[in-house]
C-alpha cells in the first residue's frame, strides 16, 4: 500500500512539475519576446538555458522549437515593418525632392523675368518694338 501510495505521489508530482515547467518555459518566451534592451534579452535567454538543462530531451526539443517559431514570426514582423518605414521614407524624398525642384525652376523663372525687366530702356523700347527717337 504504501508503494502505492509514494507511486501515486510521485507521478502526481511528475505531472504537475511538467505542466510547470511548461508555463514556465511560455512565460520565459514571452518575456524574452517583450524584453526592451540587449542586456534584458541576454539575461533573460540565460534564464531560459538555465531551465531547458532541468528539461527532458523532449521537452527539451519542444521548447526550443516554440522559441524559434516564435522568434521568426517576430522576424518576420519586424522585416515587414522596416521595408514599409524604407518605403515610406523614399516617398517622403521623392516628394521632398519635387518640391525642392519645383520651388528652384519656378526662382529661375522669376530670376529671368526680372532680368528681363531689368535691362536698359533701349533695350526694352526695342524689345517692345518702341520708338528710338530721332529723326
Amino acid at each position: 500500500m504504501k508503494t502505492l501510495r509514494l507511486s501515486a505521489t510521485l507521478l502526481l508530482l511528475g505531472t504537475l512539475t511538467l505542466g510547470m515547467a511548461e508555463t514556465t518555459v511560455d512565460a520565459q518566451i514571452t518575456a524574452i519576446q517583450n524584453a526592451t534592451t540587449d542586456e534584458e534579452r541576454v539575461e533573460l535567454v540565460n534564464e531560459f538555458k538555465a531551465t531547458l538543462s532541468t528539461l527532458s530531451d523532449e521537452e527539451r526539443t519542444a521548447a526550443i522549437d516554440e522559441l524559434k517559431t516564435t522568434m521568426q514570426a517576430d522576424g518576420t514582423a519586424l522585416q515587414t515593418q522596416m521595408q514599409t518605414r524604407t518605403q515610406q521614407r523614399s516617398r517622403m524624398n521623392q516628394t521632398d525632392e519635387a518640391q525642392t525642384l519645383d520651388g528652384t525652376q519656378a526662382m529661375g523663372q522669376g530670376q529671368s523675368a526680372t532680368k528681363a525687366m531689368q535691362g536698359t530702356p533701349s533695350e526694352n523700347a526695342g524689345a517692345m518694338g518702341g520708338f528710338r527717337g530721332g529723326r
